[in-house]
């Protein structure tokens, strides 16, 4: 693999751009308690992985998973749309443009999805994924003015 898709790969996980293989919906497995353990005990690989080979990525892609399989029914809608960018990501040709594209188009489609997940996990574990702040994805409304 070239370092160039590496990093690729390594910045469409930072940018939490993420795809769902599977789905258990066991509630012991689903609840906000695991998936905060979850979340815990992935948070080096959610936040900033270390990718450098074949098998660094099914690590990583191994724990975006495990923590997605987790994710309470509140977020699971979120979390198929950040792993279905991730998926993408990782079959990007760093040499076609046209690939390069699908993966910036599906991470930018996902970036509502993935700010939720962050608020979702920030706000019910104390976690921030991503080392970063959800981003507005619109433009706030203009201030409105009275006429007097």
């Amino acid at each position: 693999m070239s370092s160039s898709a590496a990093r690729i790969i390594a910045l469409a996980v930072a940018a939490l751009s993420l795809a769902l293989t599977g789905c258990d919906n066991d509630a012991d497995q689903r609840s906000e308690a695991n998936y905060c353990t979850e979340v815990g005990n992935r948070l080096g690989d959610l936040n900033s992985p270390t990718i450098g080979t074949d098998t660094d990525i099914d690590r990583v892609l191994a724990s975006w998973r495990a923590v997605a399989r987790s994710a309470p029914l509140a977020i699971e809608a979120e979390w198929n749309t950040m792993m279905s960018s991730l998926e993408t990501a990782v079959t990007v040709d760093p040499a076609d443009p046209a690939s390069m594209q699908l993966v910036a188009d599906t991470a930018r489609a996902s970036e509502p999805a993935a700010n939720r997940v962050i608020t979702y996990t920030q706000q019910k574990c104390g976690a921030l994924i991503g080392n970063m702040a959800p981003t507005a994805t619109a433009a706030a409304p203009a201030p409105t003015t009275s006429g007097g």
